[in-house]
């Protein structure tokens, strides 16, 4: 009931760490806080996988409760909220120079990343950009009133699984490197994409700023998704097959990334509708044979 920490008086991945607890905003003071423990809040916050702690700070005495101390998170602790430490106290430490500050860095989530605040409905913007349709193409999204690339360094199909599904185009057939769809012109907005798949947006995904200079339009990622639930043209007038989809989703000969592998859901479908073709055609050769007999 008290796993909320938040960052106060800095940027979104910078400033006094604080703890909810009792009703009450409060300090973590930092006496004893191990470099685990400052890696572990900037994960629990979204805003990094590793950090560092401002230590500079003038003589003062605190305003507010100060609710925790001693937090000595060590290796084996997964969790911020796993970590060792004094009990609550709202009086832990009493010295200004004494509270945590901390400044985040490395992944984090776009919507967290420094200076990546996006307002709803823009940060749910993205596109595939240069394939046959709209489920295909090189993946960009808009963030800081641009649109913009992701690089293609760790992207693999659990990244094209989140975008597809944001796309709105079904699972994911594939994830594709190297501009398959050419090069990008924009800013490069992300890099190193780690999705686990089930996020709902890749603004979700833990991701590297991609301002490190270190990646080129190149190597810009793209997607070639399923596009289930696209109608497809009907074999016999008047039938509609809805789950027959006519979105192919980009070149056949194009290089996977990762396993490369296509998803269950699509070879089901592929299965289905082969199974569902030769029954329309006996159905169709029926209906042939029956209008011969009446003649």
């Amino acid at each position: 009931e008290f796993m909320a920490l938040r960052l106060e008086n800095g940027t979104n991945c910078s400033g006094r760490l604080q703890v909810f607890y009792n009703g009450t905003w409060g300090s973590v003071c930092s006496n004893s806080m191990t470099p685990e423990t400052v890696s572990l809040a900037c994960k629990e916050l979204g805003c990094g996988d590793r950090g560092s702690l401002e230590t500079q700070w003038p003589y003062g005495r605190l305003s507010g409760p100060a609710w925790l101390d001693r937090v000595e998170c060590g290796e084996r602790n997964s969790s911020f909220w796993q970590c060792p430490s004094a009990p609550w106290d709202p009086q832990s430490c009493d010295d200004l120079r004494d509270e945590t500050h901390i400044t985040c860095k490395g992944l984090c989530l776009l919507s967290r990343c420094p200076g990546g605040s996006l307002p709803s409905p823009d940060r749910e913007k993205i596109r595939a950009v240069g394939g046959e349709n709209r489920c295909s193409g090189r993946v960009e999204v808009w963030h800081r009133g641009s649109w913009g690339t992701v690089c293609d360094d760790s992207w693999d199909t659990r990244d094209a699984e989140v975008a597809c599904r944001q796309l709105g185009c079904g699972p994911a057939v594939s994830a594709l490197a190297e501009a398959a769809f050419g090069e990008g012109s924009g800013p490069i907005w992300l890099e190193q994409v780690e999705c686990r798949g089930t996020e709902p947006s890749l603004q979700d995904c833990w991701a590297r700023p991609g301002d490190s200079g270190a990646c080129r339009h190149k190597e810009d990622a793209a997607v070639n998704c399923s596009g289930l639930g696209c109608a497809g043209p009907s074999p016999l007038p008047g039938l509609v097959l809805p789950f027959l989809c006519s979105c192919h989703a980009g070149p056949i000969g194009a290089r996977l990334t990762g396993s490369g592998r296509v998803s269950l859901p699509v070879i089901i479908c592929i299965i289905l509708g082969a199974l569902l073709c030769l029954l329309l055609a006996l159905l169709a050769g029926q209906v042939r044979s029956a209008r011969a007999g009446r003649r």
